[in-house]
């Protein structure tokens, strides 16, 4: 078989009995459901696992694969923010390098991360995954450059050096040494692009002719070497905390219902040569990624749950919730070089369009759970009054009777409204 993406011969190796079709050059790999329940046996699943090839297609604009099976053009399926492809033919899906662990994230208790296809066959098939959480590895970012301290001289130190440099060519030109003071004058103008500023909480990362040679720290006056250049010129990088406000995302909870869902997160630049080299521009990187963790985290969890029942909820877990909010984003930022200090849900509400009915069916059953206390109340109550006009002999009731009073009773004491006494006195 031929695999679709790089067009190279599928190479066949055996996983815990398992024989995975898979391509040397892109790591991606080609299943089919029953291999992939196989799979899921060895793993902590919260539901069951759902079928790709049974989905509906998409269009998309990129071009279609051919099935490496068949040789039939296949089709384009989503869901959950995935989209692989499928061969309605042969009931095979495709799975890029990292979509397998995607997909069986849907549906794991704990998930893992994005790895490598192989690795998350081989760790499940040997039962790792039940022992340990398996961290995140960047496939398609790979971290070049890490963050080093550049070397400085006290800026004040230099500018004597300097002032002394200057006298000397003033003196130069005093005594007619014209050439001589010319040259010292173009040193003393070169070396003054050595000087940087900095402020409290402030860095600045250099290069020396494109090549990162590290980055300045600490608050002060302080002289570098003058070929080297700033990266954000005139702009040093913050190091303080930060806060990230995306606005309200519209994403379905784990039954199916949309929710609204707003967060904040607080976080840092912890490494700056992460942050300037491995991403184009930080901040929207820590935004999509942020909308990304909040979807999966969403997804994985229903909007409101019983108290009694065990079950972890967006509204009645909001701590647990965003501890695995944040570990989520701090995995995807990584690469980055970014803290995730902390991050918080700061709305949470059904969305319109079912806000209504969602409201109806809260109040039916606070409703009823009122209605079951007063229903408890007052079958108590009514067992009182029996029990005490027996025991003191008040007066004896015959089934018939204690019948008509345990009616009006309930009939009292359930009424949503004030009840009327109809009193009789024996006259006709």
């Amino acid at each position: 078989m031929i695999c679709p993406k790089c067009n190279e011969e599928l190479s066949v190796i055996t996983y815990g009995g398992l024989k995975i079709e898979y391509c040397k050059s892109c790591n991606a790999v080609w299943l089919k459901f029953p291999e992939m329940q196989k799979l899921g046996k060895n793993l902590e699943l919260k539901r069951p696992l759902l079928n790709p090839a049974e989905l509906d297609a998409i269009r998309v604009k990129e071009e279609l694969r051919f099935c490496p099976e068949c040789g039939k053009q296949m089709e384009k399926v989503y869901f959950n923010g995935m989209v692989v492809d499928k061969c309605f033919d042969c009931n095979g899906v495709f799975f890029d390098n990292g979509e397998l662990a995607k997909y069986f994230n849907l549906f794991m208790k704990k998930p893992v991360g994005i790895i490598d296809n192989l690795k998350f066959i081989d760790l499940c098939c040997s039962g790792e995954l039940r022992k340990k959480e398996v961290d995140m590895q960047e496939i398609e970012i790979q971290s070049k450059e890490k963050e080093r301290s550049v070397i400085s001289i006290d800026g004040f130190v230099m500018l004597f050096v300097l002032l002394i440099l200057a006298l000397i060519a003033l003196a130069c030109f005093v005594y007619g040494f014209i050439a001589i003071g010319s040259i010292l004058c173009v040193i003393l103008i070169f070396m003054l692009a050595g000087f940087k500023l900095l402020k409290p909480q402030e860095a600045m990362v250099l290069t020396f002719f494109g090549k990162y040679i590290g980055t300045l720290k600490g608050a002060g006056f302080h002289y570098v070497n003058p070929f080297a250049q700033s990266v954000t010129m005139f702009a040093p990088i913050s190091l303080k905390a930060r806060t990230l406000d995306n606005g309200k995302q519209k994403i379905n909870d784990e039954l199916g219902n949309p929710i609204e869902v707003g967060i904040i997160v607080i976080w840092e630049v912890q490494d700056t040569a992460k942050a300037i080299f491995n991403v184009e521009d930080y901040t929207a990187f820590l935004a999509s990624q942020s909308d990304s963790a909040l979807r999966n985290i969403v997804r994985m969890y229903p909007y409101d749950a019983p108290e009694d029942s065990g079950i972890e909820s967006l509204r009645g877990d909001s701590q647990e919730i965003s501890a695995k909010l944040k570990a989520e984003i701090q995995r995807n930022v990584r690469v980055a070089g970014l803290n995730i200090v902390d991050a918080k849900i700061t709305h949470l509400a059904y969305a319109p369009e079912i806000a209504v009915a969602m409201l109806q069916r809260q109040q039916a059953v606070a409703i009823i759970d009122a209605k079951k206390t007063i229903v408890e109340g007052a079958v108590g109550m009514v067992e009182m009054a029996l029990n005490r006009l027996n025991s003191n002999g008040i007066v004896k009731l015959d089934e018939t009777e204690k019948a008509k009073m345990v009616n009006n009773l309930l009939v009292t004491l359930c009424s949503n409204k004030e009840t009327q006494p109809v009193v009789k006195n024996g006259l006709e």
